[in-house]
C-alpha cells in the first residue's frame, strides 16, 4: 500500500496556509452527551506583507498560524526561502519565493564599497559644510541685492557681512567665517 495522500482544501490554494486546514470531529451536548458532526474552519485574514527583497507589499489570504511562523523567522521573505518546496500549497508561495530569490541573488552579486569611519565622517562634513555655505551664499547674495548700495556706500558695518552669519549661530558644525568670506558672489 502507497504513502498517505494528502488533500488539500480549495481555498488554501489561494493563500497561505502554513498546514492548517478543516478539522472533523464531534460536537458533545452537556448533558446527554449525544454526539453530533461538526467542522472546524481556519482562522484565515486577509493581510499586506511587506517584503524587503522587493520593496512591495504582497497582499495574500492567510492563517494566524502562518503569521506567528513568519514573525518567528524574520520576516515573509526568510519564511518563504527557509520553507521546503512541498509544504508550500500552492503556486502563488512558489511564484513569490521564486522572485525573492532572484531579488537575493541580485543583492548578492552587487558591489558594496566599505569605507573607514574617519573617511566617511569627512564625507560627511564636506557635504554638510557645501550645504551651509550655499545657503549662505544666497541668503548673502539676496540681502545685497535687496539693499540699496554697497556696504562701503553705507558706511563701516552697513550691509550683511559673513561675520552676521557666524555670530546668529551659524557657525556651528564647522562653519566658521573663514568659509563665507572665501565665496565670491
Amino acid at each position: 500500500m502507497s504513502g498517505r495522500v494528502k488533500v488539500i482544501m480549495g481555498r488554501a490554494k489561494r493563500g497561505l496556509y502554513a498546514g492548517r486546514h478543516i478539522q472533523f470531529g464531534n460536537k458533545v451536548s452537556e448533558d446527554g452527551g449525544n454526539k453530533s458532526r461538526r467542522t472546524w474552519m481556519p482562522n484565515v485574514q486577509k493581510k499586506r506583507l511587506f517584503s524587503l527583497a522587493l520593496d512591495q507589499y504582497i497582499q495574500v489570504h492567510i492563517t494566524t498560524h502562518a503569521l506567528r511562523c513568519i514573525d518567528k523567522a524574520g520576516g515573509i521573505d526568510e519564511y518563504l526561502l527557509k520553507t521546503p518546496d512541498h509544504k508550500l500549497e500552492n503556486s502563488r508561495c512558489m511564484f513569490w519565493k521564486k522572485h525573492i530569490g532572484l531579488a537575493y541573488e541580485l543583492l548578492e552579486r552587487t558591489e558594496i564599497a566599505l569605507v573607514p569611519p574617519e573617511v566617511e565622517r569627512k564625507i560627511r562634513e564636506t557635504r554638510f559644510v557645501s550645504k551651509k555655505t550655499e545657503n549662505a551664499t544666497t541668503k548673502l547674495a539676496t540681502a545685497e541685492i535687496s539693499s540699496e548700495g554697497s556696504a562701503e556706500e553705507q558706511g563701516e558695518g552697513a550691509g550683511i557681512k559673513p561675520e552676521h552669519f557666524v555670530s546668529r549661530g551659524m557657525g556651528q558644525d564647522g562653519v566658521t567665517a573663514e568659509n563665507f568670506s572665501t565665496v565670491t558672489l
